[in-house]
């Protein structure tokens, strides 16, 4: 069983690899997982105006399909990035 929706993407051994061993009608997912699945059908199809998608990370080049996704969604998308601050 997988509950890990931040990592759930991911091809690591953790997730994918073992994935492998279990037939297909055994591999499943956990509640919080299903949560997740849930909430973003939601904002991705019933979402109501206004609709703000905040989007950040260490490489928003890896979020481009996404946030195409939400040009014709959101009224307005805020894009940031991780600051790094030297001292």
């Amino acid at each position: 069983m997988n509950d890990a929706f931040g990592t759930a993407h991911r091809a690591h051994a953790s997730t994918a690899v073992i994935a492998q061993f279990f037939p297909p009608g055994k591999r499943i997912f956990g509640l919080l997982m299903e949560a997740e699945l849930v909430n973003a059908e939601k904002v991705l199809h019933k979402a109501e105006k206004p609709f703000v998608a905040v989007i950040g990370g260490a490489k928003v080049s890896d979020k481009i399909l996404i946030i195409e996704n939400l040009l014709e969604k959101a009224t307005d998308i805020i894009i940031g990035g991780v600051w790094l601050i030297l001292s």
